[in-house]
């Protein structure tokens, strides 16, 4: 059964809450690029804003759920006390070696206590199995330490 909230494009969730403009660049045939880091790059990039106004900026794991990115933090980091006092972020994914390929969302971020821890939430679990095992992480012990669901909703989609 298909959820009648999301359009699909090669494999790809766009979640029909998005702003059309950003339903239509994710949609876009010369976005497949973007799709594809979305789908499946391990980390992205996402700065935040200190409450002295200096970006500051972690790599993190992801997941774009069709609406926006889902990530997890432990309590009380810097990412946290930024986001809550001033939820405008951007998230940065990996290009190559030349700058090509790039794409960069801006939005606003806060907390997501709706989601599933990531040790039972089936498409974090999915795309984070393998590179838990690389890090020698456990999945349990992950969710118990990575705890705070967050929420990146975008606002502008930029690439190149």
């Amino acid at each position: 059964m298909s959820d009648p909230t999301i359009d699909m494009r090669d494999g790809f969730p766009v979640g029909l809450t998005l702003a059309e403009p950003l339903r239509r660049t994710l949609l876009a045939d010369d976005a497949a690029g973007v799709r594809e880091h979305l789908a499946n790059d391990i980390v992205g990039w996402l700065t935040t804003v200190t409450p002295d106004r200096r970006p500051q900026t972690a790599v993190i794991s992801f997941l774009w759920d069709g609406d926006g990115i889902l990530f997890y933090s432990r309590p009380d980091t810097p990412k946290i006390r930024n986001i809550t006092a001033h939820p405008d972020v951007s998230f940065h994914l990996n290009c190559d070696p030349y700058g090509d390929h790039v794409v960069v969302i801006e939005g606003l971020a806060g907390p997501a206590p709706h989601e599933r821890r990531s040790d039972v939430h089936p498409a974090y679990r999915r795309k984070y199995r393998e590179p838990l095992a690389h890090w020698g992480m456990d999945e349990k012990a992950t969710a118990e330490e990575f705890l705070v669901p967050i929420k990146i909703l975008p606002e502008r989609i930029r690439y190149w």
